[in-house]
Formats: structure tokens, sequence, C-alpha cells
């Protein structure tokens, strides 16, 4: 299996050089791109809830809202052509990831989102591909954007 290059960048490294690209589950799925493309809640504007009448009180004009923080999970693959490989590009990717802010960038949709790495929520071990004997293993990788444009 060849990682296609370009689709996935972390602060302007091909995550391609290492051996790992967005994944799913199923043909048919596209997890990523929904949680890529979500937009984040919107913040509720100020409010006054008087007790003597119903509802709340907003001001007669609102202005633009502003958005909460939000959580990115995105499922990753790594591929190696040996163990040794595979295990090296693991080393190399959690090295970049936990290294503070990230620039995540997927041309394909024309953003960059400003993220730092809150959790790898799951993992799933080793998988030798049948016709390659490539090392391939997943794992949902969390991140955090604390000031998303939607």
């Amino acid at each position: 299996m060849t990682v296609q290059e370009g689709l996935l960048l972390i602060n302007e490294v091909d995550m391609a050089t290492y051996g790992t690209f967005l994944c799913e589950t199923s043909a048919n799925a596209h997890t990523n791109y929904d949680a890529l493309m979500k937009p984040s809640k919107t913040k509720a504007p100020t409010s006054v809830s008087y007790q003597e009448r119903n509802g709340e009180e907003l001001p007669d004009e609102l202005e633009e809202l502003k958005h909460e923080a939000r959580d990115i999970p995105l499922k990753l693959a790594i591929v190696g052509d040996t163990r040794q490989q595979w295990f090296s590009r693991y080393n190399a990717l959690m090295e970049l990831l936990k290294s503070g802010w990230l620039e995540l960038n997927v041309p394909e949709i024309g953003r960059i989102f400003k993220v730092y790495l809150k959790e790898c929520s799951d993992y799933s071990h080793f998988t030798v591909l049948a016709n390659s004997g490539q090392q391939l293993a997943t794992m949902t990788v969390v991140f955090r954007e604390p000031k998303p444009e939607f």
C-alpha cells in the first residue's frame, strides 16, 4: 500500500512521510470529513431571565454569534513495510502530535485548523496486509480547536 501524498499535513509535514493517512471503518463512511466540516456550537447570546416574565430577554439586535471550542476526532492509519519501520513512524508521529500547537492542513477542503492533541481515544494494533505483508494499525486522535472559525 502506498500512502498518497499531499492529503494531510501537520505543521507543514506531509503525513505520508510517516505512512499516515485518514482512514474510515467502511468504504461508504466519511466520519473524518464529517468531523472536520461540522460547524462548532455557537455561544448563547447574553440574556436576562426575569422571574415575573415568561422566557428570557435578549437585545433587539444580535451581534455576530461566536463559537465554542470543539473537539475534532480523526481516524488515522499508520502503515509500514516492516514492524521496525512501523514503530519508527509511530514514534515520530507521536513526537509531532505532542509537540504543542499544531496546524492541521487538509488541502482538499481548503482549511487549516489550529489545534492541539487532546487524546487518542482508541487504538487497534497490527494487521498484516495479506497482499503485501505490510504492518497497519489504526487509532482515533482527538484534536482540540480552542478558537474555531466556524
